[in-house]
């Protein structure tokens, strides 16, 4: 397993996460991609005028954040194998909150990208409209693979109420989507 994403090449992270491996995986993935989608949000609000220019700290913070949940899902997944193997029930269950937190707060940044994403590429700089709109996109399918990765870790529970934020921040990346789609109408038409 490895132990670090930022520090890989995009080959290096292309052969961890293709590699026979548990980690990096989906969780750690996600969280490059979350990450990517800040930085594009990040350049579409810099280049944009007004309050929208404002964006760009918060943009930047988010992609801080999601940066930081990638390395940390590497960690809590380390620790919950760990966990898992010296049989301790007090032990697995902290490790396995640690595997639903990391995905659900990654699940939130990307979330929270995908709406700032779509702000930016319904107004602002136009000439940057399909960046924020790749933003939105890639912050989208973040959001759903952390929510899926809750769904994953709390197999089994059905009253668990990280299931239903779970759900709420996949509704709305659904809604950011089919927003920003909106702006393409020949890519909408059945």
């Amino acid at each position: 397993m490895n132990e670090s994403v930022g520090g890989l090449s995009l080959p290096g992270l292309l052969d961890a996460v293709g590699a026979r491996t548990t980690a990096p995986g989906g969780g750690a993935v996600a969280g490059v991609v979350a990450a990517l989608a800040g930085a594009l949000t990040g350049m579409c609000a810099r280049f944009s005028d007004g309050d929208q220019a404002d964006l760009a700290g918060r943009a930047d913070e988010l992609r801080a954040r999601a940066a930081s949940a990638a390395q940390s899902d590497l960690a809590v997944y380390a620790a919950y194998v760990r966990a898992r193997r010296t049989g301790r029930d007090g032990e697995v269950a902290a490790a396995l909150d640690e595997t639903i937190r990391v995905p659900l707060e990654m699940a939130e940044v990307a979330t929270e990208l995908a709406e700032l994403a779509g702000g930016l590429a319904r107004s602002g700089n136009p000439n940057l409209r399909g960046d924020a709109t790749a933003a939105v996109l890639m912050g989208s399918a973040a959001a759903r693979v952390g929510a899926i990765l809750v769904y994953e870790n709390l197999a089994g529970t059905s009253s668990d109420p990280r299931l239903a934020r779970a759900a709420a921040l996949v509704a709305s990346v659904n809604a950011a989507e089919r927003d920003v789609l909106s702006l393409y109408a020949a890519l909408t038409t059945p």
